[in-house]
C-alpha cells in the first residue's frame, strides 16, 4: 500500500523528525533549547508556532500560485477560497497580530482572555473532536473508496499516504503527554497545550494535500494541450 519512498519521507519522515525535534528541545531540561521551542513569556513566538504558521503560509503560497495558473473559473474560485481560508487560520493562529502588539506595546490581555475565535469557550475542544473526525474521513476512509467515486471527484481525494502523518501525529502527541506525565523538565509554556506537537501534522498534511490536488491539475492540463496539439 505504501511503497512510493518518496512519499513516505514527505509523509511520515519529514513532519515526524520536525515533531521529535519540537520535543527533543521542549523536554530537553536546558532553557535556551525549552526558550527556542516554545518560549514562557509568548509561545507563539517559539519555533514550534512559527513552524505552524510557515505551513500555512506555505499552503496560500500553493493554493495563490494554482490559481494563478487555472484555466477553469470553478477550479480558480476553489483555489481563491482555500487560500482565504489558509490565510484565515493564519490570523487566528497569530491571534489576529494582537501578540505582537502587545510585545510592541507591552500591554497584555487580562488572562483567559483571547483575541481570536477558536480560543474562545469550549470551541478549542469542539473544534478538536471535528478535525479529528474529519481527518479520518477525509485523510483515510475516503482514500480507500476512491475507485468506487465518480472520475470527476477522484482528483480531490486525498493521496493514501495521507494515513501516515495522522498516524504520526497520534503516536508524537502520545510521547509527548507521557513525558510531560512523567515529570520530564519543560519549561511549561505548552501546558495544556501539548496538542501543539500534533497540529503541527495537521498543517503538514493539509499543505500535501493541496500540492497533491494542485500537481494533478497541472497533470490533466498538460495532457488536454499535448492532445489539443496533436
Amino acid at each position: 500500500m505504501f511503497k512510493d519512498k518518496r512519499r513516505i519521507l514527505l509523509y511520515a519522515g519529514a513532519p515526524a523528525s520536525l515533531s521529535l525535534l519540537f520535543i527533543a528541545l521542549y523536554f530537553s531540561g536546558i532553557e535556551i533549547l525549552q526558550t527556542i521551542a516554545s518560549p514562557t513569556s509568548q509561545r507563539e513566538f517559539g519555533l514550534i508556532e512559527n513552524a505552524q504558521n510557515l505551513l500555512l503560509l506555505s499552503t496560500a503560497a500553493i493554493c495563490w500560485r494554482a490559481a494563478r495558473l487555472e484555466k477553469q473559473d470553478a477550479w480558480r474560485r476553489f483555489w481563491y477560497c482555500i487560500t482565504f481560508a489558509c490565510l484565515v487560520l493564519f490570523m487566528e493562529e497569530i491571534d489576529w497580530g494582537d501578540h505582537y502588539w502587545s510585545a510592541l506595546t507591552g500591554t497584555q490581555r487580562p488572562g483567559g482572555e483571547h483575541f481570536n475565535i477558536h480560543n474562545q469557550g469550549n470551541i478549542t475542544r469542539w473544534l478538536k473532536k471535528l478535525v479529528d473526525g474529519g481527518s479520518v474521513v477525509f485523510f483515510l476512509l475516503l482514500p480507500l473508496a476512491r475507485k468506487k467515486l465518480p472520475l470527476k471527484l477522484q482528483v480531490l481525494i486525498p493521496d493514501m499516504h495521507s494515513a501516515l502523518p495522522l498516524l504520526c501525529g497520534l503516536l508524537t502527541s502520545k510521547l509527548a503527554h507521557g513525558l510531560e506525565d512523567a515529570g520530564w523538565d519543560n519549561n511549561g509554556s505548552l501546558f495544556n497545550n501539548i496538542s501543539e506537537f500534533r497540529e503541527t501534522f495537521t498543517y503538514w498534511v493539509g499543505l500535501l494535500y493541496c500540492w497533491e490536488v494542485a500537481r494533478r491539475r497541472k497533470l490533466a492540463a498538460q495532457r488536454l494541450n499535448s492532445s489539443g496539439n496533436g
